[in-house]
């Protein structure tokens, strides 16, 4: 939306309001307002049946794990949040992007899923949100885990698979081999089996760095370790599953 279009009109009025009187009359002038409504881009229901699906999955199959979709604005790449995307309910509007980051935020309430409400984005007539999913792992220490943690963790996400798509499909998809691991800055990521130390990342940088491995390459007994805790922790998805929302016609 171009405001300086409104508060430009309201300064003209006031400073009008406020002059002298002049010799001739002021001209009326043209003022052009362009602005991107809200328009609806999903239901409520649509959305939060994928995380009720996740969450309704057996418990041994996604403890310590996390579903996480994270979305940008298209064309452009911008951050989630420039969509203005919200749940447009009955007691007025709910955000639906965290501030900070490009994660969906979707409340779930047995409220909202009877009065199903709109997702409403600020989208023009070429723009569309799209969407990665991610399964994040919660360690039990914030630095270190071991080869034996990380395999259960792909087993885990393998199950899961097996859980919402059936088992015959499942078997035709890869299986998940690989964990992604954010390193925090200025952090090294080590693994240590008998005692021998193997240097896997030094991130000398200011922002966290991504490190990608199979588990099933090391030693059973190999230790996973970071000198400042993980930024993040995500089991890699077979297919990089991945979604698009635009305006409804």
């Amino acid at each position: 939306m171009r405001k300086h279009g409104f508060f430009g009109l309201l300064a003209t009025g006031c400073l009008t309001a406020f002059s002298p009187a002049q010799a001739e009359p002021p001209q009326p002038e043209d003022v052009e307002v362009h602005a991107t409504r809200p328009v609806t881009v999903q239901t409520y229901q649509a959305v939060a049946r994928v995380f009720r699906r996740f969450n309704a999955l057996p418990e041994q199959d996604r403890a310590n794990l996390s579903l996480h979709v994270l979305g940008r604005l298209q064309p452009g790449d911008a951050p989630l949040k420039a969509s203005g995307l919200h749940l447009q309910t009955r007691n007025g509007p709910i955000p639906l992007f965290n501030a900070e980051n490009d994660e969906l935020t979707v409340p779930l309430t047995e409220a909202l899923w009877a009065e199903n409400p709109p997702l409403q984005a600020n989208l023009k007539a070429d723009a569309f949100i799209s969407f990665t999913f991610q399964i994040a792992v919660s360690p039990p220490h914030p630095g270190t885990f071991t080869d034996a943690e990380a395999r259960h963790w792909l087993r885990q996400l393998n199950n899961c698979m097996e859980d919402v798509v059936g088992f015959v499909v499942a078997f035709l998809l890869p299986d998940a081999h690989r964990l992604i691991v954010s390193v925090a800055p200025h952090s090294r990521l080590e693994a240590v089996q008998n005692n021998q130390t193997q240097l896997l990342l030094d991130n000398a940088s200011d922002t966290p760095q991504s490190f990608m491995f199979r588990p099933q390459d090391y030693p059973r007994d190999t230790v996973f370790r970071s000198t400042r805790p993980f930024s993040r922790i995500l089991v890699k998805i077979p297919l990089d599953p991945h979604a698009k929302m635009k305006r409804k016609s």
